[in-house]
């Protein structure tokens, strides 16, 4: 069996070699073509050259006096920003307009806190100098007032009352003394007999008594309020004078002057 297997494996290998040699032939043929093409292209790149080929731009100078914006463009949403708020950027990249645009929002919202602040201080100030002018007529015209009701009490007592102790019921008694000696007066007249003359104001005043201290007090008021109109001087002596009336003050005064009066003329 061995010395048929021999002779059979040299003929498989003599009917299988021609093949793998036309193989063989044939890549070698295929990689030959491929070589040609490419020395062909190499040939149509550099045309008639031998040498090195160089490009154009590898040479050319021009670029160097040119320069190149590396940065980057303005957006269209950031341009439209500038044009609302009236923003001139020019040469600006967009980061720079975009710091613009904030330090504008910020300064802006600073000065309307700050006229939001003076617009709360003036209407606090506004609402102070009302509550002071209402305060100040309220005031007033409790003082006047109190200064009308004064003259109209000081006279009413023009018959020479004093400031204190009166009543309604004195009043009443001196009014009806007073018609009394009125109706006693014209029945006196009527009978033929010549009537009694009632005191003058200097005898009532002389009668009228004056101490030590309501004498400084008067001088002490009179030389205060020497300069006020007399309709208003009296009123105010007589605040400073106790137990006086406005009228009492004024007939002293006018005592005192013809007193005055009387002794240089002598």
């Amino acid at each position: 069996l061995s010395s048929l297997i021999i002779p059979l494996l040299f003929i498989a290998v003599f009917l299988v070699s021609p093949t793998s040699s036309t193989e063989v032939d044939n890549r070698k043929k295929e990689q030959d073509d491929d070589h040609l093409l490419v020395r062909e292209t190499v040939q149509a790149g550099r045309g008639h050259r031998d040498g090195r080929g160089e490009r154009d731009q590898w040479t050319s100078t021009e670029h160097l006096k040119t320069k190149f914006d590396s940065r980057r463009p303005i957006s269209t949403q950031v341009q439209a920003l500038l044009e609302r708020y009236r923003l001139e950027c020019t040469g600006c990249d967009h980061d720079e307009a975009v710091a613009k645009i904030n330090a504008f929002v910020e300064q802006a919202r600073a000065e309307d806190a700050k006229r939001e602040q003076q617009k709360v201080w003036r209407g606090r100030m506004v609402n102070s100098i009302l509550i002071l002018l209402i305060g100040g007529v309220i005031y007033f015209k409790t003082e006047i007032q109190g200064f009308l009701k004064k003259i109209s009490d000081d006279g009413y007592r023009l018959g020479g009352a004093s400031n204190s102790g009166e009543t309604r019921s004195d009043m009443m008694k001196i009014h009806r003394e007073r018609a009394a000696k009125a109706a006693e007066e014209r029945s006196t007249a009527a009978a033929g007999a010549e009537p009694k003359l009632p005191p003058t104001w200097r005898e009532q005043e002389e009668k009228e008594i004056w101490t030590r201290k309501q004498e400084k007090q008067f001088a002490k008021a009179l030389h205060s309020f020497g300069g006020v109109p007399a309709k208003a001087r009296y009123i105010l002596i007589a605040e400073k004078v106790e137990g006086k009336s406005r009228c009492e003050c004024l007939l002293h005064h006018k005592l005192l002057m013809l007193r005055e009066k009387e002794a240089k003329e002598e």
